[in-house]
């Protein structure tokens, strides 16, 4: 195999992370000449295809391509921490941090985490991707996000986790609710009565799945993709939800209540994970991401309105 170098490795990255070699060349500050060349060099090098080009010269990655992107980006993540670790301020994590949140999460994890680096490390550039489970978790295997940050019902198998803190499946019931001064409640009491249920995929599905371990069916009565048009219907008395983040307050979006309950039964048990790159060690910037959200999780009460 011949030679290869960092920098047909930074070129490919680019293209990975901006998806064409034109713009890949301009964030790289190279033309794209050189950029096209590198990679053909390297592709060569490799005796692999990396790249499927497109006439709209938009690209995607072959599976070697998919395989090689995670562990080029890793040799450019040591060799940035071995650079900085004789720097003069050791203490110092600089880079880009890219993390992927399942939507449901983001409100929960995403502004602890930019407020910290904010304050704590301002040379770290975070960037956050709000979308599907299945989506973030394709973003760490391609080499396009650093971490994942989802249910762990939600988590694949292949990829590492890191638990960030054990939960449990929440109700959400109108404040007047038979059972809305309950400190637990069985789904058998609720399972009857019309629900209402995020449609956001896998949401559905693992609910519907945590029912029937309980020898149970829900009554979807109705769905949304927007958790707080679920929350303003629920506080009319029109069904119960569930939520495994709740927020800190009850008031809906419309200036009425509703309380939340834990689901008594065992399989409604859950937790709140970090994905990464199966295999890797994660950089200075990613262990401190993960163990910041752990600090703030610890933190959090378990037990709200």
């Amino acid at each position: 195999m011949s030679e290869l170098t960092l920098r047909q490795m930074e070129y490919f990255v680019a293209v990975v992370d901006h998806g064409s070699v034109t713009a890949a060349a301009a964030a790289c500050h190279a033309s794209q000449a050189a950029a096209s060349m590198a990679i053909a060099q390297l592709e060569k090098a490799l005796g692999a295809d990396l790249l499927v080009r497109s006439r709209s010269r938009q690209i995607a990655l072959t599976p070697a391509g998919i395989e090689f992107a995670t562990h080029a980006r890793a040799v450019l993540e040591r060799v940035t921490e071995a650079a900085a670790s004789i720097s003069d301020n050791l203490g110092q994590i600089r880079g880009p941090l890219r993390v992927g949140c399942s939507q449901t999460l983001s409100p929960r994890l995403v502004p602890p985490l930019a407020e910290y680096f904010t304050k704590h490390h301002p040379e770290v550039d975070l960037r956050f991707t709000e979308s599907s489970a299945g989506a973030v978790q394709d973003g760490v295997r391609e080499g396009r996000l650093d971490v994942a940050l989802v249910y762990a019902l939600q988590a694949d198998d292949d990829l590492d986790r890191e638990v960030l803190k054990d939960i449990q499946l929440q109700v959400v019931l109108p404040q007047g609710h038979r059972l809305a001064k309950e400190s637990a409640v069985r789904l058998k009491d609720i399972a009857a009565e019309p629900a209402i249920l995020l449609d956001v995929p896998p949401t559905i599905e693992r609910l519907t799945t945590v029912a029937r371990l309980s020898g149970l069916e829900l009554d979807v009565r109705w769905t949304s993709a927007n958790m707080e048009t679920i929350r303003s219907m629920v506080a009319r008395g029109l069904g119960y939800s569930f939520a495994n983040s709740p927020p800190v307050d009850g008031t809906t979006f419309d200036g009425l209540q509703v309380v939340h309950r834990p689901v008594a039964d065992k399989h409604a048990r859950n937790a709140i994970v970090a994905l990464l790159p199966a295999g890797h060690t994660p950089p200075r910037r990613v262990a401190a991401a993960v163990d910041v959200l752990r600090r703030a999780e610890a933190a959090r009460p378990d037990q709200l309105p």
